[in-house]
């Protein structure tokens, strides 16, 4: 069985979700990131391919499509204070949220 493609939401694809790419990676996990702002062009494609569409903000599911929905989950960190993929305070925060969301 092939393993599951988590899609990746924040708002320009280039701190949050890029980070919890990493988290996922490197648990050996396939993962995507998209930002709402940079790729909305792409999303519906992107979500349709998905197994999980994870969100950086509670309401980013508002900007997914409806009919994939069902596939969301919150990994609410809040606006991007980061501003860096490698902030090494947002990794242990993900791969916290991974543990104990995803169970991996």
């Amino acid at each position: 069985m092939d393993k599951p493609l988590y899609l990746c939401v924040c708002q320009y694809g280039h701190s949050r979700s890029v980070a919890l790419c990493r988290v996922l990676h490197a648990k050996g996990q396939q993962a995507i990131a998209v930002g709402l702002g940079t790729a909305p062009e792409w999303l519906p494609f992107l979500c349709n391919n998905a197994n999980k569409i994870l969100v950086l903000e509670r309401n980013y599911i508002n900007h997914i499509p409806f009919d994939y929905r069902e596939k969301v989950m919150e990994f609410h960190v809040g606006p991007d204070v980061w501003s860096n993929p490698y902030d090494k305070a947002l990794y242990t925060l993900l791969e916290q949220m991974v543990k104990e969301r995803l169970g991996i």
